[in-house]
């Protein structure tokens, strides 16, 4: 299998989604990292385990090239995962693909924080290296019935109550920190991200910075915080004066109609014009390509979001991409996605754009995780597998973690 092959693979995957046998699934949430709904349910349809409903899902697939590949359950995938022998296989219409492996399951998912909550259910782990928290996963939009169309946060956070809390306090969230990065280093950067707050602005992520403060002079790592835009210009200076690494304020549509019908909540309460400026502010205060801005990729016309990749890298901001999926409780649940060849040349096309305009976008700090995320626990876009066609590099090997891609069958 080519480098090409697999990421063609790893992107199939992610639209196509997968089934399992019971026997794929015996060591997941023992020795394997089970799934975890922190944010969003990015799954076509619901699957709460196997068999007799005590083996769930994994996170995460390592696939060949070391290229991690989040695990969506769909009963309509050509692709099944089962067991041959001592290994995990992928078959795809009755023909063996590969061996695939989970990644280990970290020892602090089951510790617990001062406050009683078990730290699987504050922070999750992506890959062998990202540890993720959404720190609210409540979202003002769906109360106002503003959503964004293709998210689920919140409906998420409802069918699967025992996966997360749903407001993480500053104090559980610097006992995970210091656990899965300082203490017991199985994690090497952090992402952090939340629904929109109910008064359109930081919600309680400046208590959370603060409170990470300490650890950060301790031993830096980067961070990441998605989140809506800023209001203004003050809240985008402390944003970024807080030692985080990089801020996403993820504008998902760029077709300015488009953006309205799709993006109500985030057209009505901060406005497209107001979400770029608050990424150029970003820009001027962090290093070189630490403003990102994701797209959905397939819910608008291939022209559109080239269109934007090449404006926002144009301008400094590092624009990401994320394969649409029609999720669960989302009002394009059960839309078409966008076919495999149809996100393959968009990617194609808007990394030759990014690498044109912004080359910092591909420098070595990044690709190691300096924006918060790296190629290894970027499980869910294919962005980074497509910067690594560009610019060839290994998927960074982590120290920290030397068995986290073993097999436990």
């Amino acid at each position: 299998m080519t480098l090409d092959q697999a990421i063609r693979l790893k992107a199939d995957l992610l639209i196509k989604g997968m089934k399992f046998t019971d026997e794929a699934l015996t060591t997941v949430g023992q020795g394997g990292l089970e799934k975890v709904f922190w944010v969003f349910e990015m799954t076509p349809s619901t699957h709460k385990g196997t068999g007799d409903g005590t083996r769930p899902l994994p996170n995460d697939m390592l696939l060949p090239y070391g290229l991690y590949a989040d695990v969506r359950y769909s009963p309509t995938s050509p692709y099944t995962v089962h067991t041959s022998g001592d290994s995990v296989v992928l078959i795809l219409d009755g023909k063996e693909l590969c061996e695939v492996k989970w990644p280990i399951r970290p020892d602090f998912y089951d510790r617990m924080t001062r406050s009683g909550e078990r730290m699987k259910k504050v922070s999750s782990m992506r890959g062998d290296c990202g540890l993720r928290v959404c720190f609210d996963n409540a979202c003002n939009y769906f109360a106002t019935k503003e959503q964004c169309k293709f998210c689920n946060i919140v409906p998420a956070r409802q069918r699967n109550r025992d996966h997360v809390v749903t407001r993480k306090e500053a104090d559980d969230i610097y006992d995970c920190v210091k656990d899965a990065i300082i203490d017991n280093p199985i994690c090497t950067h952090l992402a952090m991200t939340a629904g929109a707050a109910k008064d359109d602005g930081l919600g309680n992520l400046p208590q959370i910075l603060e409170g990470l403060k300490p650890l950060l002079a301790e031993k830096y790592f980067p961070i990441v915080a998605a989140i809506t835009a800023t209001r203004n210009k003050e809240e985008t200076e402390y944003l970024c004066n807080t030692g985080i690494s990089s801020v996403a304020f993820n504008l998902e549509i760029w077709d300015e109609e488009l953006f309205k019908v799709i993006c109500p909540g985030k057209t009505r309460r901060v406005g497209r014009d107001r979400w770029i400026e608050s990424l150029k502010e970003a820009r001027d205060l962090l290093k070189p390509a630490r403003a990102l801005s994701s797209f959905v990729v397939g819910l608008e016309p291939k022209e559109s979001v080239l269109e934007g990749i090449d404006y926002l890298s144009s301008e400094g901001i590092f624009p990401i991409m994320s394969p649409f999926v029609p999720m669960v409780g989302t009002e394009y649940e059960g839309k078409e996605a966008p076919s495999t060849e149809w996100i393959w040349d968009v990617h194609e096309k808007a990394t030759d754009i990014i690498y044109k305009n912004l080359p910092d976008a591909f420098c070595d700090e990044i690709w190691d995780g300096d924006i918060g995320i790296c190629p290894s626990c970027t499980t869910t876009k294919l962005f980074f597998d497509f910067m690594r066609r560009v610019v060839p590099r290994e998927n960074p090997k982590r120290e920290v973690s030397p068995g986290s891609v073993e097999a436990f069958v």
